[in-house]
C-alpha cells in the first residue's frame, strides 16, 4: 500500500544531509535500515487497517491486535536500526540522525498502541450487534404476544357470542314461550270452570227442579276449586325458574369472560409491559446518541494521535492512515444508523415511544368488542323483558275473556229472577280470577326485571368491558 513512502523519503533526505563525509558502508547500512523500517511500518499499518476493516461483533479484539502489531513494529524497527549501527562507527551527525529517527519511530507506534480507537470501534459494533439482535428478538416476541393474545381474545369472543345467542333466545323463545304458556294455562283452567258451568246448563235443560239461586251462587263462588286455582297460577308462574336459570347462565358467562380478561392481563399484557420496560432501559443506556459519542471519540482519539506524531512526513502518513480507519468506522456507523432507524420505525408505538392507539387496539380490541356489545344491545333483550309483564297481563286478560265468554252466555240464559245475581257472581268470579293472576304476575315481576337489568346496555358494557386491559397498557 506504500503507507510510509513519504516518511522513507524524509529519512533518506535527512540521512543524506547527516552522512556527509561518512564511509559508504555506514551509509549503505543506514539506508538499508530505512528501507526495512519503511516496510515494517507499512506492514504494521496495513495489518491494523485490515483488522479495523474486518472487525465485527464476532471478530472483536481489535485493540489487542493493534497493540500487538505496534509492539512487533517497534521491536522490528529497533532491531533494524540497531543492526545498522552495530559494528559501524557513526559520526556525531549520524549518531544524532540515528537517535532521532529511532525515537520518532518508537514514538509513532508507541503512541498509536495507546489510542483507544480500535476498542471504541469494537464497542460500536457490539452496540450495533445488540441492536440487530434485539430487533429480531423483539419482532419474534411481538409476533408471539399477538398470537397468544389472539387465543385469549378468541375465547373471550366466544363468550360474547354465547351472550348474543342468549339474547336472541330470549327474543325468539323465552318471551314468546312465556306468553304461550300463560295463554294455554288460562285456557285449561277456564275449560274446567266451563265444565262446571255446563253441568248447570244441563240441569236447566233437563228441567230438574233445583234451587237456581243457590246453584248460581255456588257455581260462581269466589272460592275457586284448588285444582282450577293451581292451573290458573301455573299458567302465569309456571316455569318462572327459567328466569333464575337465565340469570345464573348470564353470571357464569360474565365470570368466564372476566377470568379470561384477567388471564390475558396477567400473561400477555404483563409480558408486553415488561418488554417495553426492558427496551426503555436498553435505549436509555444504548440509544443512538450514546453510539454517536462512541463514534466521535473513536475518530477524535485517532485524529488527535495523527496531529501529534513527531515529523511532518509522519503526520502525512498518520493522516492517511486515520482517514482509512475512520472510513471503515463510518461504514459501520451508517449501518448502525440504518438499524436504529429500522428499529424505531418497526417498533414505534409498540416498544418505542408512547404506546400507539393501533397497538392498544391490537392488544385490547376495544373497538371490535364494543361492536359485538352494540350488536347485542340492538337486539333489545332488556326491552323485551321489561315489556313481558304487561304482555303476560294482556295475554291473560285476552285468554280469560275468550275462555269465560260461555259463562256470559250462561248468565244470559238463567231465569230472570236470578239473572242479576248471576251477573254479579259472574263478575265477582272474573274479578277474583284476574286479581289472583295479577298477584302472581306481580310476584314474578322482580325476577323478570332483574334479568332485564342484566341486558341493559350500560350493564353489558360494564360486564364485558375492555377498560381493564386498556388501563394495564397505559
Amino acid at each position: 500500500m506504500g503507507w510510509y513512502s513519504s516518511r522513507v523519503s524524509e529519512l533518506n533526505e535527512r540521512l543524506t544531509r547527516a552522512s556527509e563525509g561518512a564511509a559508504d558502508p555506514v551509509k549503505r547500512a543506514l539506508s538499508d535500515a530505512i528501507v526495512k523500517v519503511g516496510n515494517m511500518a507499512d506492514q504494521a499499518l496495513t495489518a491494523m487497517l485490515d483488522a479495523s476493516e474486518r472487525t465485527s461483533a464476532g471478530n472483536l479484539g481489535t485493540q489487542r491486535k493493534w497493540q500487538e502489531r505496534c509492539a512487533t513494529a517497534t521491536a522490528d524497527i529497533s532491531r533494524a536500526f540497531g543492526d545498522a549501527a552495530k559494528d559501524n562507527m557513526l559520526t556525531p551527525a549520524l549518531q544524532l540522525f540515528w537517535y532521532q529517527a529511532l525515537e520518532h519511530e518508537m514514538a509513532f507506534f508507541d503512541s498509536l498502541a495507546k489510542v483507544q480507537t480500535p476498542q471504541l470501534h469494537d464497542d460500536l459494533l457490539v452496540h450495533q450487534d445488540l441492536l440487530n439482535k434485539m430487533l429480531g428478538e423483539l419482532w419474534d416476541k411481538w409476533t408471539f404476544l399477538l398470537s397468544k393474545d389472539v387465543v385469549f381474545e378468541n375465547d373471550q369472543r366466544q363468550v360474547v357470542q354465547q351472550v348474543s345467542r342468549m339474547a336472541q333466545s330470549i327474543i325468539d323463545e323465552l318471551a314468546p314461550g312465556v306468553l304461550k304458556r300463560a295463554s294455554e294455562g288460562v285456557s285449561r283452567a277456564t275449560a274446567k270452570s266451563l265444565g262446571v258451568a255446563l253441568k248447570l246448563d244441563d240441569k236447566f235443560l233437563a228441567g230438574k227442579g233445583v234451587d237456581v239461586a243457590k246453584l248460581v251462587a255456588s257455581i260462581f263462588d269466589v272460592d275457586i276449586p284448588d285444582e282450577i286455582s293451581r292451573d290458573l297460577l301455573d299458567a302465569v308462574q309456571g316455569g318462572s325458574e327459567i328466569y333464575q336459570v337465565q340469570k345464573g347462565h348470564y353470571r357464569n358467562l360474565v365470570a368466564t369472560y372476566q377470568s379470561l380478561v384477567q388471564a390475558e392481563k396477567g400473561s400477555v399484557l404483563l409480558l408486553f409491559n415488561s418488554t417495553r420496560a426492558e427496551v426503555d432501559t436498553y435505549r436509555d443506556k444504548n440509544d443512538l446518541g450514546k453510539a454517536k459519542v462512541i463514534l466521535d471519540q473513536a475518530k477524535g482519539y485517532l485524529s488527535d494521535w495523527a496531529s501529534r506524531v513527531p515529523s511532518s512526513a509522519q503526520k502525512s502518513e498518520a493522516a492517511s492512515f486515520k482517514d482509512k480507519v475512520c472510513s471503515a468506522i463510518d461504514t459501520d456507523w451508517r449501518l448502525t444508523e440504518e438499524l436504529d432507524g429500522k428499529f424505531r420505525d418497526k417498533f414505534k408505538g409498540i416498544f418505542v415511544q408512547s404506546l400507539g392507539s393501533e397497538t392498544i387496539e391490537q392488544l385490547a380490541e376495544s373497538y371490535l368488542f364494543r361492536q359485538h356489545i352494540e350488536e347485542i344491545t340492538r337486539k333489545d333483550a332488556a326491552g323485551k323483558l321489561k315489556a313481558l309483564p304487561g304482555l303476560i297481563q294482556s295475554e291473560v286478560d285476552s285468554a280469560l275473556d275468550k275462555g269465560l265468554r260461555p259463562l256470559d252466555d250462561l248468565v244470559n240464559r238463567v231465569p230472570e229472577e236470578v239473572r242479576e245475581l248471576a251477573r254479579l257472581k259472574n263478575q265477582q268470579f272474573k274479578d277474583h280470577v284476574r286479581a289472583r293472576l295479577k298477584e302472581r304476575i306481580q310476584a314474578i315481576l322482580p325476577a323478570i326485571l332483574e334479568l332485564a337489568a342484566f341486558w341493559d346496555p350500560s350493564n353489558l358494557s360494564r360486564d364485558f368491558s375492555r377498560e381493564e386491559l386498556e388501563k394495564a397498557l397505559r
